[in-house]
């Protein structure tokens, strides 16, 4: 299941992140995800190695790669990514304090090739409103966002926009309110698996964590069942709490 980005690339709804693990485990969490069905990738700098290492073990055309990237140095970060990774191209870019600079650097790259869409992360509305006028529109922008922290001025401005939400941390820290607990009993899904489906039937895609493999299993199994309208209110309850 996919979402098509404002250049029509297909961007898979749930994807593995491995950004946040030390460089010498990426190759293995890599390898678990896509054992466990998953075929979107996400990678930082420092671990595009394992994850080149992992990738190649499929046709390259079956998974899609996205790569976070800081606002300096970007031509650089970039070029090494796509060397340390093995590939050609790369699916998507986020950039993470993007400058004018890095998005032209990025578009060059886009133009040739090596990089199919670009995107944005970790912007407040104010900064990505700015960027917007001034640079350049996104394809994406991947924010922290969840049930209790639902972004709703950034929601409005990614539809206004056509920028596509990506959910990093989508169920949210800590323990999950029992009320949600209470509603994944109803569908016979666990609590993550509610907040997941909550992501999706908002239109977001999400990125998910490393975990044991039946974690991993889990977060993919959300695709046959829907939210009643009545639950959806219940969820968007929670904001703030």
């Amino acid at each position: 299941m996919s979402i098509a980005l404002n250049n029509e690339v297909l961007l898979p709804l749930i994807s593995f992140d491995a950004g946040a693990l030390p460089p010498d485990t990426v190759a293995g969490a890599v390898r678990q995800a896509l054992a466990a069905g998953y075929r979107a990738i996400g990678v930082r700098p420092s671990g595009e190695s394992g994850a080149g290492e992992a990738i190649r073990e499929l046709p390259r055309e079956d998974v899609f790669v996205t790569l976070t990237l800081p606002g300096t140095g970007t031509a650089e970060a970039l070029a090494s990514g796509l060397r340390m990774l093995g590939t050609d191209r790369i699916e998507l870019v986020l950039l993470e304090r993007p400058t004018p600079q890095a998005w032209r650097e990025l578009e060059a790259a886009q133009s040739d090739g090596r990089v199919r869409a670009l995107g944005v992360a970790g912007l407040t509305a104010d900064a990505l409103r700015r960027f917007v006028e001034s640079v350049g529109l996104p394809a994406a922008h991947r924010l922290e966002l969840h049930p209790r922290e639902p972004r709703a001025e950034l929601r409005a401005l990614h539809a206004e926009h056509g920028i596509v939400t990506i959910a990093a941390d989508p169920v949210g820290p800590g323990a999950l309110p029992g009320v949600l607990r209470g509603l994944a009993a109803k569908y016979g899904k666990s609590p993550a698996q509610l907040v997941l489906r909550w992501q999706l039937e908002l239109g977001h895609a999400v990125v998910v964590g490393p975990g044991p493999a039946t974690l991993l299993a889990e977060q993919l199994g959300v695709f046959d069942f829907e939210l009643a309208a009545d639950d959806l209110a219940v969820i968007a309850e929670l904001e703030g709490t």
